[in-house]
């Protein structure tokens, strides 16, 4: 035989094998179609990275799937369907008319930092313990208005140096909005008392950490034999980031536990009374800080990159804010005085850009039939949340920024996103159902009241540019646990004198 056509039949061979042992003609589950999947499938590896190898090409591979299958498509995760939804009728039925079946998490058999957070946790008598606890906090903390004023105040100050010393006052202020959340988030959770440089060592362990977790993974997207190839070449670095992290939390936790009176009302000192071991509160103390500030940060990124783009709608928040009653800021416990405009412009922004396109994995606790589909115990449920906030069966031209949408008499005025229990889901940033965010509420807060302050104390212009150049602002999405801009955003800022 020709020695290309021997290479040729060995490179050949263990595909052919792969194909034929492929399991990917099962169609039905007890007598039910399971959702369409894409062929082939192989075992041990199921068919996602044969189409999808990170979560910046699953968008569109996805894309590709609902529009020749319909809303409920699936692509396999070793043996296990990965179910993804694309349609709020059945994203509502699941979270909210069948939220107990729904309401579990994939297992993992490595959580690292979260291995035992809320989110990781499954539906049980632990998961309502700890998320009673956290809710009571987010619902209850007095120092939150102290805190806010004090990171609000810091992040002014911070970007009018930094338009003091550039050239025309132009910056990149994401870096400055992550200090702030997070200065903001920490005295939330650890007390008042936390130092600048225990602070900063926090952030830097954080962003190392997440530096380190695959993407896929991190929404149950990833096989175990695959996972462990991933992470292997990163196991040495990743056991010492979190073991630092460990280090350092577990410092923070015991000076909370010796100075219970300066540290009333955050949320170490709420774990402190649940008879938590040390892992278990470092874990909780991750997953808090880990869910806040990222997301919140990306979605003020996203809030004035719309408002430098849309110079007409800043200016008209910028009025709306100036005739209204002074407002002072209020305990995130409290209502906040009605800014409907500045509810709106947020609110809209979270329609468009919701910082993660899709919600953590559910599981089920049991075989269901969904949309006429057969859905097996143990399968890998997810929601694609960007899609329904955009639905043009939803929204009058949904990719339009119309804040005007949320106002009175709006088609999104009776929209409420933060609930658990919509009766609707035209959008969910907040999640639904059961597992629906806890912290969608004092999110809002936040936000409304950062927007406030930077619309208050700059104008927010887009930097000049010639013919040839690029748009100062670019809106295109860069894909990642969060959904980031691709290009960070940039603006001309000047001091508005008060």
């Amino acid at each position: 035989m020709h020695p290309i056509l021997v290479l040729f039949s060995i490179a050949i061979l263990p595909v052919l094998v792969l194909l034929l042992v492929s399991t990917n003609h099962k169609p039905y589950h007890n007598g039910h179609p399971l959702p369409p999947a894409p062929w082939p499938r192989l075992p041990l590896i199921g068919n996602i990275f044969w189409y999808s190898p990170n979560i910046a090409s699953l968008t569109a591979v996805l894309g590709r799937l609902h529009n020749s299958h319909g809303p409920v498509v699936s692509l396999w995760v070793g043996n296990k369907p990965a179910v993804f939804l694309d349609c709020h009728e059945i994203t509502h039925k699941a979270l909210t008319q069948m939220g107990t079946i729904f309401a579990h998490r994939p297992t993992s058999w490595f959580e690292g930092v979260n291995s035992h957070g809320i989110n990781s946790t499954t539906y049980c008598g632990r998961w309502s313990l700890l998320r009673r606890n956290l809710s009571s906090h987010l619902a209850a903390v007095q120092h939150a208005t102290d805190a806010l004023r004090s990171s609000i105040d810091g992040l002014v100050k911070n970007l009018e140096s930094a338009v003091a010393g550039t050239e025309g006052g132009v910056i990149a202020p994401s870096e400055p909005f992550r200090h702030a959340m997070f200065s903001f988030f920490s005295a939330l959770c650890y007390g008042k008392q936390v130092d600048e440089d225990v602070l900063a060592s926090l952030r830097d362990l954080h962003a190392e950490i997440i530096s380190l977790i695959v993407e896929l993974d991190a929404f149950h997207l990833m096989p175990a034999l695959l996972k462990l190839v991933y992470y292997l070449p990163k196991w040495r670095k990743l056991l010492s980031a979190q073991r630092r992290h460990h280090v350092l939390v577990t410092a923070l936790i015991s000076a909370c536990r010796k100075q219970p009176e300066k540290v009333a009302g955050c949320y170490v000192h709420t774990l402190l009374g649940l008879g938590l071991g040390e892992d278990e509160m470092v874990s909780l103390c991750w997953e808090y800080m880990n869910a806040s500030v990222k997301t919140t940060t990306t979605a003020l990124d996203w809030i004035m990159a719309r408002l430098v783009l849309h110079q007409d709608i800043q200016q008209k928040l910028r009025m709306d804010i100036a005739e209204r009653p002074s407002g002072n800021l209020v305990p995130c416990c409290e209502p906040r005085p009605r800014r409907p405009f500045l509810e709106a412009v947020v609110v809209e922004a979270l329609r468009l850009h919701p910082p993660a396109h899709y919600l953590l994995a559910h599981t089920t606790d049991k075989d269901v039939i969904l949309d006429k589909y057969a859905i097996p115990k143990g399968s890998i449920v997810n929601i694609n949340l960007a899609n329904i906030g955009r639905d043009a069966t939803l929204w009058t031209d949904p990719n339009v920024f119309m804040p005007e949408r949320f106002m009175e008499g709006g088609e999104g005025s009776n929209v409420n996103c933060i609930s658990g229990a919509q009766t609707t889901t035209k959008m969910l940033p907040f999640g639904a159902g059961r597992r629906a965010c806890p912290g969608a509420a004092i999110a809002l807060t936040v936000l409304q009241s950062f927007v406030e302050e930077l619309v208050k104390w700059f104008q927010w212009e887009p930097l000049e540019r010639g013919l040839m150049e690029e748009p100062s602002i670019d809106m295109i999405e860069k894909q990642g646990i969060v959904t980031e801009m691709r290009i960070p955003l940039r603006t001309r800022l000047v001091v508005r004198q008060h």
